[in-house]
């Protein structure tokens, strides 16, 4: 007697999630259809409407995985213990992490852009999900720079910092970094990897440290244990 085959529905959303992420990087958002991920994946089209009824849906899943497979990627990479160097140099290799300045890093820039579109054409409710997660990070490396104790709490990363400084180095930093990115990713060739880490150090030494008066009260981030506690926030 023929036994049917059981099929794992999970396994083959992640099959067609990680031909969706294929798709993405040779053709944007805009390349992610029922026929465009079917045909890449080696499925019919009605294969795949099993799974997704339609376009939106399916876009929808497709966004949901490019985020956690940026996750799985970057994380490690962000989170990776940092004993070397000033603070400053520290900081400046958390936020490398972001800068797409090798293949691996601008293909993951590629997939964060295909994030922001989606967010762009379906705004979340509680704000984009990708620009928090920057801040965060951003807001955590320059409270370092400040002196401030990285915060212990995720959730609270994503909250206001009570000193005002952080948020206006913090905003100028996440601006800094996308630009930054852009320029290396739209004009290749103008903005060496070698000048993107000069720039970026050049403003991460801009920003002021604690008066006098405050040291007392404010202990500065200078040992490597402290420093590598920034990009919890991303937890």
């Amino acid at each position: 007697m023929n036994v049917p085959r059981l099929v794992d529905h999970d396994q083959r959303r992640a099959e067609l999630g990680e031909a969706a992420i294929r798709v993405i990087l040779r053709e944007g958002l805009a390349g992610v259809t029922v026929r465009g991920v079917a045909a890449e994946a080696g499925w019919s089209t009605g294969s795949l409407r099993h799974y997704f009824s339609n376009q939106h849906e399916l876009q929808a899943y497709v966004v949901q995985a490019t985020t956690d497979t940026l996750r799985r990627r970057v994380l490690p990479r962000v989170q990776r213990p940092r004993t070397q160097g000033s603070v400053v140099e520290q900081i400046a290799t958390i936020v490398e992490e972001m800068l797409p300045l090798d293949a691996e890093r601008r293909e993951e820039y590629a997939l964060w852009s295909a994030v922001v579109e989606w967010e762009r054409r379906h705004p979340p409710e509680g704000g984009s999900v990708t620009w928090n997660d920057q801040r965060a990070l951003y807001r955590q490396c320059i409270a370092s720079l400040l002196g401030h104790e990285p915060t212990r709490e995720p959730s609270q990363a994503t909250l206001p910092h009570p000193d005002a400084r952080v948020e206006l180095w913090a905003a100028l930093l996440h601006t800094f970094v996308d630009g930054l990115a852009a320029q290396i990713m739209n004009t290749p060739g103008e903005v060496s990897a070698d000048t993107a880490a000069q720039l970026l150090r050049s403003l991460l030494q801009a920003v002021p440290r604690a008066r006098p008066d405050q040291c007392a009260h404010q202990p500065r981030a200078e040992s490597a244990a402290q420093a590598a506690q920034v990009p919890r926030c991303l937890d």
